[in-house]
């Protein structure tokens, strides 16, 4: 009788514990709410501490969209057609500036719509991979990661291709879930938007080919698959393929850049790899016979570009190990960050890190340091640690694997920017973070749950 009482009242202990950690359970929509309210405070504060910017790029974008409202041409100067970035993000902020007026400083808030939006899309697409809870985790991680906000007052492309991409692994999970082929059709238009973004996303479309197969029950049904999307995918792309041939004479898919890149990147002085100081890119184009630029980006016009991919090509046949070296480099730039980012022109860590500081304060200074060094190479075990849990799932995974490959793939052949570019695909990475934390977490808390029922057994 009194080891039955003692037996009854562990469990009534139990069962008070248990609905205690019930009820401090944080709830999905608590965590995006949480998530949502932090990161559109974080974003208010830096518009409030930051004076705005223009750079050569942002001058590029503004000018071709404000040309795009006042006189309807996708034009540098308003005469003269231009060809130098994907029309995506010009298009979208010449609506923009139609409803707002031409008020470049209230871009900020245009980019916090669209992480809005990405944040929903990876909340959507991680929550079919593995629950609820992971998708909402994952979704704040991602509005909360601060290298957007620091991004998010600039006139950058950058918000609106992590917008596309995290739509696409979105649709491209729900296809490898599903069996419907207008799945397909949707992967294929949201891949032609990326694709009218920013062009290095392609390669990212043509691993996901392979994927389509391992997702369907046979060939035929493949094949039937691949076409939608093919189709869809060239539907969003040809109209723009064919005013570029029209206007420039010759094949530009979305927008040029490919003499640039393959200059830059083959280029040993610098590695291609941004960011470098002024001396050396004025070296670069100097060896090209370009310099001085009559402007930053026309580099990117198709007759230049056309003559600095004759001199790239030209290099590379020469030197074809030296650009293989290269490239493979650039792997650890595109995540990572590349020398001057790391130490600063300086000779050693400890001096870059000093003068970062000095120059942009020290939390600034020691957060940038600390995220290349620690924050990046961390999430980036966490993911593979994610992948490896949950390796039964690999099929319906494959887009968290297959995109970020294909945009990288896409970037390490030219010039990249260290840190920036990386940032459209850091979603798929901490969708994978996530969820390995979230399932160690649950096999804990499970295990220890087991072992104390069978203690009171």
């Amino acid at each position: 009788m009194k080891m039955l009482l003692q037996r009854t009242k562990l469990i009534s202990v139990s069962g008070s514990s248990e609905a205690q950690g019930s009820l401090l359970t944080i709830t999905p929509g608590l965590v995006l709410l949480v998530g949502l309210c932090l990161g559109l405070g974080a974003r208010g504060w830096v518009l409030s501490q930051t004076v705005f910017q223009s750079y050569a790029i942002d001058g590029l974008f503004d000018a071709l969209a404000w040309n795009l409202v006042t006189n309807g041409s996708f034009s540098i100067d308003g005469t003269m057609p231009a060809s130098h970035v994907g029309p995506l993000y010009p298009a979208l902020l010449a609506l923009f500036y139609g409803v707002v007026g031409h008020q470049p400083a209230w871009v900020p808030y245009l980019n916090m719509g669209l992480d809005v939006i990405a944040a929903f899309c990876v909340f959507r697409g991680a929550s079919m991979l593995f629950g609820t809870t992971t998708g909402a985790i994952a979704a704040a991680a991602t509005f909360l990661y601060p290298a957007y906000w620091t991004y998010d007052v600039r006139i950058r492309n950058e918000c609106l291709l992590a917008m596309l991409v995290t739509a696409w692994v979105w649709a491209a999970v729900s296809c490898a879930k599903g069996s419907n082929s207008w799945h397909y059709a949707v992967m294929g238009l949201v891949a032609g938007l990326a694709a009218l973004c920013k062009p290095v996303v392609l390669p990212a479309a043509g691993l996901l080919c392979f994927a389509v197969f391992i997702w369907s029950c046979s060939w035929r049904n493949g094949c039937i698959r691949l076409l939608v999307f093919a189709i869809c995918l060239m539907m969003v792309i040809l109209p723009w393929t064919i005013r570029n041939y029209r206007q420039f004479g010759e094949f530009i898919p979305v927008s040029s850049g490919v003499g640039a890149g393959l200059w830059m990147g083959s280029d040993p002085l610098t590695r291609g790899s941004w960011p470098m100081p002024e001396t050396e890119e004025h070296q670069i184009w100097e060896a090209a016979g370009i310099a001085p630029l009559a402007y930053p980006h026309v580099v990117y016009e198709a007759q230049t570009d056309r003559q600095l991919r004759k001199l790239g090509w030209a290099r590379i046949r020469e030197y074809p190990w030296v650009y293989l070296r290269l490239t493979m480099t650039r792997v650890f730039d595109f995540w990572i960050g590349n020398r001057y980012y790391l130490l600063n022109a300086e000779p050693t860590a400890t001096e870059g890190l000093s003068k970062d500081i000095r120059e942009r304060g020290f939390v600034i200074g020691l957060y940038s340091f600390s995220k290349r060094l620690f924050l990046v190479p961390g999430l980036l075990v966490l993911a593979l640690w994610g992948a490896w849990r949950y390796r039964d799932q690999w099929k319906v995974s494959l887009p968290l694997f297959m995109i970020p490959l294909g945009v990288t793939f896409g970037y390490v052949p030219f010039t990249v920017e260290s840190g920036r570019y990386a940032l459209a695909v850091l979603p798929c990475v901490l969708i994978l973070a996530v969820a390995a934390v979230v399932s160690w977490i649950t096999s804990r808390k499970n295990g220890r749950r087991a072992m104390h029922h069978e203690r009171l057994m």
